[in-house]
């Protein structure tokens, strides 16, 4: 997953940059525009990201950083990064497949030469399966991932970049891994409202061996940040099968109605069995098992019925913003 988050030095930004990253269940996330400082780094450490790789400036711009979770299954041989909080790369094996990531975020201006001074540095930790993938801020094509509400044509500058980062891509002999799953489709990743134009500057892109081990890529919704989450999902068994142990869910005991179903049961089961077992002990250890099983099933429900909502309400939005996108119009806004 990668993300341009545009700061996460508020409380508030940093829960719904985890809670994005949870729902996901991303194992791996590319984070641009932390804007964390030297000491900023520990700000987003958490159970769930126990690995964090970062790179960061003293001015609090810009910022990278490579989060992987406890089920992620990559371990780290080697760290590069930015002195200027740019790029961040991560020389790594997966079941012993040799990984290269680089996690970037593409200055607004010259952006062909960084992007091929960045190339050219992880170019020299091959061979091996390479994604790079964060903000490039540069459109691969005007007509496929730039569209204005305006319908005024692109510039001759940014025809010109588009034209670069094109050339630039097949040089290093890499592919654009959404559009390879996507050909003809128009989905974008940013929305810029003072020009009124819809781009898709966010990208994962790998080579040969990374298409061998690709399963999807995806494009997510713009919500609380001002860019969409991109994914990729690569074919990887995981090493071993984790296993949970059992919790109270305590919003059960918050929350009126389960509350009083999870009463009324156990009312229930001591009135049938309370007579017809003889030891005390074993109807009160049954009644655990029993306790356990209502609230399985009652957490299960309101997980359900909490996705259906998340599910209807980033379907309506999903449709707003490809109608907008369609359409040209301001009538959507």
């Amino acid at each position: 997953m990668s993300l341009n988050v545009k700061g996460l030095n508020s409380n508030v930004k940093r829960r719904l940059a985890l809670t994005e990253c949870r729902s996901q269940k991303a194992e791996v996330v590319f984070l641009q525009e932390t804007h964390f400082d030297a000491t900023g780094t520990f700000k987003f450490a958490a159970g769930l990201f126990p690995r964090t790789y970062s790179a960061f400036n003293d001015s609090k711009k810009a910022g990278v950083a490579i989060l992987l979770s406890t089920n992620c299954p990559l371990q780290v041989n080697s760290q590069i990064s930015d002195p200027q909080g740019r790029y961040i790369i991560l020389q790594t094996t997966m079941h012993g497949t040799p990984l290269v990531l680089c996690n970037l975020y593409a200055p607004n201006t010259r952006q062909i030469p960084f992007l091929t001074k960045v190339l050219t540095k992880t170019f020299r930790l091959l061979p091996a399966a390479l994604i790079v993938g964060g903000d490039f801020n540069v459109s691969f094509s005007d007509t496929m991932d730039r569209q204005t509400l305006a319908s005024k044509p692109p510039s001759s500058e940014q025809s010109r970049l588009s034209r670069l980062f094109r050339r630039l891509v097949r040089r290093f002999a890499l592919y654009d891994l959404w559009r390879v799953n996507y050909p003809t489709s128009k989905t974008f990743t940013f929305y810029s409202h003072p020009h009124s134009t819809h781009t898709r500057i966010d990208y994962f892109l790998g080579n040969v061996p990374t298409l061998r081990l690709m399963a999807d890529a995806d494009i997510g919704s713009i919500t609380w940040s001002d860019h969409a989450p991109i994914f990729l999902t690569l074919k990887a068994k995981p090493p071993f099968i984790r296993v949970c142990h059992w919790r109270l869910n305590e919003n059960l005991l918050s929350n009126l109605v389960p509350r009083t179903d999870l009463q009324e049961s156990l009312t229930e089961y001591f009135h049938i069995n309370s007579e017809s077992v003889s030891s005390g002990s074993v109807l009160w250890e049954a009644h655990k098992a029993v306790f356990r099983g209502h609230c399985i099933a009652l957490s299960s429900k309101m997980k359900k019925d909490r996705n259906l909502q998340y599910n209807n309400t980033k379907a309506d939005l999903d449709r707003l913003e490809n109608q907008l996108g369609s359409r040209n119009s301001r009538h959507l806004l």
